[in-house]
């Protein structure tokens, strides 16, 4: 019997079932062409768009395909088509934004969306990875997998858009599957990472609708009693309070939210309350909180990427400056914590420099406080002449 075609949504709230079959084996086709092209560049998403030039994204930055020529609205439309499950073909044609996977031989997965702008039609194609890159792999330090052992307790993932957050949370529930037995949920806007079966029984759900939908699916997902919850995004107060609430019930909850470092993180998130209850909630970070993450991605001096990460530990120290709602010092309780394993966010950077790794400027443009990090550089005896146009 013939496999059946792929599954195709439209943009809504319905999540994409991961294991459809491939909408095409092995014929080969423009697009089939490109999509080998952009992952022999180790690019993470192709993009098409009518009138146009195809463009990839290479270690976070949009570039343009060698030698391919633009693409005119109709030749858009019949590559897309060729990839495309028959029964969305209208949906293309009358702009209706759809989605779907396709497993490709050589490439693996892509998750494919089709789009219809002032230009005509389009489409943006994510290469997906096989499996989670591993802690190891990711170069973790000792005090960051000590995270993933606590039995209870609250673990953020703090970063900038495009910030490898998704990759390290990824890497986090991964070293979990491989060292607890425990029951893991995870709560992701896009499954890009199926975690096979380890010691560990991991059900990934994916929740493609507003907050309030994954606010639903997270207190859904706590009724199943799981030991450890992983919810990508943490970006409303009342998901916070799942978070706390479950952290402080005995579960171990992973959470990423969107910030510079570590001190904005736990800034941001008190901030997201009333004033009436900003002290009810430090008060729950300063018991529940474990420990933040904070990473940023720079480019390698020799091409590729790079993540310098910043590491706050709820030492009792730190707690009592959560539970008093002086997150200005968290810095210095960071600078005053690394002989229990705390690193500041320029102190990652700075090491960067110092070995070659990543150019000075690179750094100076990623780093959250730059006047400190300008400091750091001078003391360490490096010349910073360099940053003088930058300031």
């Amino acid at each position: 019997m013939p496999s059946p075609p792929a599954v195709v949504l439209p943009m809504a709230r319905s999540p994409i079932r991961s294991d459809t079959p491939p909408p095409l084996a092995s014929q080969a086709s423009g697009l089939d062409r490109l999509l080998r092209m952009a992952a022999a560049r180790s690019a993470s998403t192709l993009y098409l768009s009518s009138d146009a030039r195809p463009s990839v994204r290479v270690d976070g930055e949009i570039q343009l395909l060698d030698g391919e020529p633009s693409f005119g609205p109709n030749e858009v439309e019949s590559l897309l088509l060729t990839l495309m499950p028959e029964r969305n073909h209208e949906a293309l044609r009358t702009g209706v934004a759809t989605e779907w996977i396709s497993d490709l031989e050589g490439v693996g997965r892509v998750r494919c969306l089709s789009f219809r702008d002032h230009r005509g039609p389009g489409g943006v194609f994510r290469m997906m990875p096989g499996r989670a890159v591993s802690s190891e792999q990711l170069g973790l330090s000792r005090e960051i997998q000590s995270l993933v052992i606590e039995p209870e307790g609250l673990v953020l993932v703090a970063g900038p858009r495009l910030s490898g957050k998704r990759t390290l949370i990824s890497a986090l529930v991964d070293l979990i599957n491989r060292s607890r037995r425990d029951h893991v949920i995870t709560i992701e806007t896009e499954i890009n990472v199926v975690h096979e079966r380890g010691t560990s029984f991991v059900s990934q759900r994916e929740v493609r609708g507003s907050y309030d939908d994954v606010l639903t699916v997270a207190r859904a997902a706590l009724r199943e009693d799981p030991d450890v919850l992983v919810v990508e995004s943490l970006r409303t107060a009342a998901l916070i309070n799942v978070a706390i609430e479950a952290a402080a019930a005995g579960q171990l909850v992973i959470g990423g939210f969107p910030s510079h470092n570590a001190a904005g993180a736990i800034d941001r998130i008190i901030n997201l309350y009333p004033p009436e209850h900003r002290r009810q909630v430090q008060l729950a970070l300063a018991e529940n909180l474990r420990g933040v993450v904070a990473q940023v991605l720079l480019r390698k001096s020799g091409g590729g990427r790079l993540a310098a990460r910043e590491v706050l530990l709820n030492t009792p120290a730190v707690a009592s400056v959560i539970a008093e709602g002086r997150t200005s010092q968290l810095s210095m309780a960071i600078e005053g914590g690394r002989m229990h394993g705390m690193v500041p966010l320029n102190d990652a950077l700075v090491g960067l420099v110092k070995s070659g790794a990543v150019d000075m400027r690179e750094a100076y443009r990623r780093a959250a406080d730059r006047a400190g990090f300008s400091a750091l550089l001078k003391r360490q005896g490096i010349d910073t002449s360099a940053l003088e146009r930058f300031a």
